[in-house]
């Protein structure tokens, strides 16, 4: 298999591990919001919405660097010679993602709110899952 195949072969199988828009979240209501705070730490901030108590994280991750192939042909000894190579774009790219936790007055979670990228998100629901 080609250098070339084998990156977009790679590039397949790390775009199937992201979740896609609206994946299911871990189950966090009816839980405490200090199971949220075990696995992410303190919120970043704590909100008041339409009257309900939300408190806010904001998980920050590094993308996974996507090798980007090129091919190039030299004529240095007089005959073509392909060279193909592979680069990684610099700096790698952040991904963040913010999740709202709104609770009852016993501080259970009563439902959540999700934004930003796949991967950011993909990130703060594997950390909820213990799985990060």
């Amino acid at each position: 298999m080609s250098r070339v195949a084998s990156c977009l072969f790679l590039a397949a199988t790390l775009l199937a591990c992201v979740p896609p828009d609206g994946a299911p979240s871990p189950t966090l209501k009816g839980q405490p919001v200090s199971a949220i705070i075990t696995r992410l730490g303190p919120p970043d901030s704590q909100q008041q919405v339409d009257g309900r108590t939300a408190y806010v994280w904001t998980v920050e991750t590094r993308a996974p660097a996507t090798p980007v192939p090129s091919t190039r042909v030299s004529y240095a000894a007089g005959l073509p010679n392909t060279i193909d190579t592979v680069s990684y774009p610099d700096p790698p790219r952040r991904e963040s993602c913010t999740l709202r936790a709104f609770v009852d007055g016993a501080d259970n979670v009563t439902s959540t709110d999700w934004q930003g990228s796949n991967a950011g998100c993909y990130d703060a629901q594997q950390r909820l899952a213990g799985k990060g």
